[in-house]
């Protein structure tokens, strides 16, 4: 990696709590009890961040270094919310190399299996698949591969799938989190506070849905799905074995509904926590749940603020990656005109084009042998050119895929260094401390 750039300063975007939050409505008495049933603190204040129990990146690291911070200075206990009732396919890894031409790429590593349509709650612990077969690949790093496999290892037990990949995720991030509580999303129905809105939604199920719909078309690239109110559709997942879909209202009765995207962090801001951490999406789609819970309910919650970073990986960036396929289309060229000096000085053409060039050159101008001459030269440079040359646009796209990878800030935090993350998790504080003094 001589051309690849040095790490810079993360990029920090935060946007502190608003001043004009006047917090959760609900009786105390049910913030208690919710608190208790969930096993968190039930006096003193929380703050909450949570995630999927997917691939965490830098980004997502932040919110829960920003969390980290605030609980100390807020004397609070911290909270991570694991969104265990997602699907996804947390196994499948992207990891970055540079190949042999010295382009910055990636390819997808299966690390464990996993069920990628049914949620990770509901699938047991796995064991991680034996990476010794990395040992054999000198242009890839497996440290980190393997740090990541080690963590899963530790996981495992008697866990749900979600379970194990959140513990692995903060063990390999506590220098910089902590050891927060951790709280299962699929949990918070079955609260004071989660029973109490299940039975406001069968009770007021039209306009429940009505204010929802409402609420989600604000922002409809937000990647919330409008309700079909005439088939009774709530915001609640309905699961039945394998299977997954939207609840409708007659299914509240059964034991099997799980809360969606909007529930989940409205029952966490009525009465799970006094302030809760997004990174740019939950921001997003939580600002959608207060125009729901408002436009229904005519309620607010507790505060939440933003929190995320962009940070890159140190790869070639632009400039060299341009140098690099200049070399490339120069090679190409040379590999079609003059094959064989590839193998020689960049001065001197091949051995059998300099034969053929000089028998050209003593031959009289305008002759047929110079005219043979010349056609021999080019039957022979055909028959040394690769079989499969590469085509038109091959080195284009690389190229550009190649810039894509560069300026990806969402690779596995297991490959950045301890340095960056330190120096990540530096700024986080000091920027969060001081926009929220």
């Amino acid at each position: 990696m001589d051309d690849a750039s040095p790490p810079s300063p993360a990029r920090i975007r935060i946007v502190p709590p608003s001043k004009s939050s006047v917090g959760s409505p609900c009786p105390r008495d049910m913030i208690r009890e919710t608190r208790r049933a969930l096993r968190l603190p039930d006096s003193g204040k929380i703050v909450a961040s949570g995630h999927a129990p997917q691939t965490w990146h830098p980004g997502i690291v932040a919110k829960f270094i920003a969390m980290r911070t605030l609980s100390q200075e807020m004397g609070a206990a911290s909270v991570v919310l694991n969104i265990d009732t997602v699907a996804g396919d947390p196994g499948l890894i992207d990891v970055p190399f540079i190949d042999l031409d010295g382009l910055p790429c990636s390819s997808s590593i299966r690390l464990f299996d996993s069920l990628p349509d049914r949620s990770l709650g509901m699938q047991p612990a796995c064991e991680p698949a034996d990476l010794s077969w990395l040992d054999s690949m000198p242009d890839l790093d497996g440290e980190p591969l393997h740090r990541l496999s080690s963590a899963m290892r530790d996981a495992g037990g008697d866990l749900s799938l979600a379970n194990q990949v959140i513990r692995a995720l903060i063990d390999i991030n506590r220098s910089w989190i902590g050891r927060p509580n951790v709280l299962n999303a699929s949990r918070l129905l079955k609260t004071p506070c989660g029973q109490w809105l299940l039975e406001r939604m069968q009770r007021d199920a039209v306009r429940c849905c009505e204010a929802y719909n409402a609420a989600v078309s604000v922002d409809p690239d937000a990647g919330i799905r409008p309700l079909d109110i005439g088939k009774g559709e709530l915001p609640l997942w309905d699961i039945r074995g394998d299977q997954r879909r939207t609840a409708r209202r007659q299914d509240l009765d059964d034991s099997n509904v799980l809360p969606k995207a909007l529930v989940t962090t409205a029952i966490m801001r009525l009465a799970g926590c006094d302030l809760f951490i997004h990174g740019t999406g939950g921001a997003r789609y939580d600002a959608l749940m207060e125009g729901w819970l408002r436009q229904w309910l005519d309620i607010e919650v507790a505060p939440f603020m933003m929190v995320t970073a962009d940070v890159q990986l140190p790869l070639p960036d632009a400039e060299a990656i341009a140098r690099l396929g200049q070399g490339l289309v120069s090679d190409d060229r040379r590999a079609f005109h003059d094959p064989e000096s590839l193998s020689v000085p960049l001065d001197s053409p091949g051995p059998q084009k300099r034969a053929a060039l000089e028998t050209i050159e003593s031959a009289p101008r305008g002759s047929e042998e110079r005219r043979a001459a010349f056609t021999s030269m080019h039957e022979t440079l055909a028959t040394l050119r690769p079989e499969n040359p590469t085509p038109a646009g091959a080195i284009a796209d690389r190229i550009r895929d190649a810039r894509r990878t560069s300026s990806r800030r969402d690779w596995h935090v297991v490959f950045y260094s301890d340095e960056v993350m330190d120096q990540l998790a530096e700024q986080i504080e000091a920027a969060v401390l001081d926009q929220t003094r």
